[in-house]
């Protein structure tokens, strides 16, 4: 680990050893990660918001179950992306095509409460479109947390478990 301080007695030696050790914590990684993720998810949707009402002159919502189309272009877009980050840098695991074509799950309950989060917010509370957007994705951050690291990690078999298990036993 390059340390920045190299004095680790001085109130900032000591805060960056803080630091890297939060850093450790898969909960933080992943925190970081989905805010990350978060961002280029919400700026990818106002810019194809911004393309639909400026640019195309077309109405981005779809009558069919209330889907927000800029919504679900960033979300598409953003799969990539965000299995790559959750992978390497949350989870700290190799990258898997098997993995990433379980992934798109994980986005489905996540997909569903935004699209009903932006239609509370912007149809029926009448809240501006881009306050709707970010308020739709922050409501389902808590729950991703699980349902992603379930199907990003390599699911162990049951024949391991239970000899590391019988392991920890004798010891």
């Amino acid at each position: 680990m390059n340390k920045i301080f190299k004095n680790e007695d001085s109130f900032l030696g000591k805060f960056e050893a803080f630091c890297w050790k939060l850093w450790e914590k898969e909960p933080i990684r992943f925190i970081f990660v989905g805010g990350l993720n978060t961002l280029i998810g919400l700026v990818l949707t106002l810019l194809f918001r911004y393309l639909f009402d400026n640019v195309f002159y077309w109405n981005p919502k779809v009558d069919f179950l209330g889907m927000d189309i800029p919504n679900l272009i960033s979300f598409i877009i953003g799969l990539p992306i965000a299995y790559t980050t959750q992978t390497l840098i949350a989870f700290r695991i190799k990258w898997a095509w098997v993995r990433f074509a379980r992934y798109p799950l994980s986005s489905i309950p996540n997909l569903i409460l935004q699209q009903g989060g932006i239609y509370l917010f912007e149809t029926i509370l009448h809240i501006q479109e881009q306050i709707s957007y970010v308020l739709a994705t922050i409501i389902a951050l808590p729950i991703m947390f699980f349902i992603i690291r379930f199907l990003v990690r390599p699911i162990k078999s049951s024949k391991i478990s239970k000899s590391e298990d019988h392991k920890t036993d004798i010891e």
